[in-house]
């Protein structure tokens, strides 16, 4: 019995730390998904940067960001992508996924670090590429682009808090409530 106990106590604890290891939305620009509607920012153009207002005590674990190839690009084996925040290159793990039948979703995973900075800068910098960083919806519209706001987010937790969004997913949810409920008939059991 304490055998049983013991185990549905570090099921309910494990469950605990798995919901914190979710990760918070720190700042963002949704795409927008109604048609390729971007900035240029590759080796044949200017690049382009996105202002935005770090949270305090943000740790930023990961960037991600979505765009397309233009008609006159090589394709994405020829990509290149420098990704800065204040003038800083971010170095880690790049991940792209096809999200919409418009643009990719692209997610830079690094070390963790203290969000401090304010502008936030990609350029696929190939000149084998035509590449445009695909804009997010107009303030107020979400049926028009908005020609000076790029789609983004930065991704982490808060320093002053374990990461997570304090909100568990059902299934761990489901999990935790039922390892309550085993153990409480284990106690039920027991005292009979």
């Amino acid at each position: 019995m304490k055998t049983t106990t013991r185990f549905l106590t570090g099921l309910l604890l494990s469950s605990f730390m798995a919901a914190s290891a979710l990760a918070n939305v720190l700042v963002s620009n949704a795409p927008f998904a109604e048609s390729n509607f971007g900035q240029q920012t590759d080796a044949n153009s200017a690049s382009y940067s996105q202002m935005f207002v770090a949270p305090a005590g943000s740790i930023l674990e990961s960037i991600r960001w979505w765009g397309f190839h233009g008609l006159d690009s090589m394709g994405a084996s020829f990509d290149n992508f420098v990704v800065t925040l204040d003038g800083v290159v971010q170095t880690g793990a790049l991940s792209v996924v096809s999200s919409s039948a418009f643009f990719d979703e692209y997610t830079l995973d690094i070390a963790d670090t203290a969000l401090s900075g304010s502008v936030l800068s990609i350029v696929n910098d190939s000149f084998d590429v035509e590449w445009y960083w695909q804009s997010a919806p107009a303030e107020g519209n979400p049926f028009a682009p908005d020609a000076s706001a790029v789609a983004f987010s930065l991704i982490g937790h808060f320093d002053e808090t374990p990461p997570g969004n304090g909100v568990p997913e059902p299934q761990t949810l489901l999990l935790v409530l039922g390892a309550i409920g085993m153990m409480a008939l284990a106690k039920l059991r027991k005292a009979i």
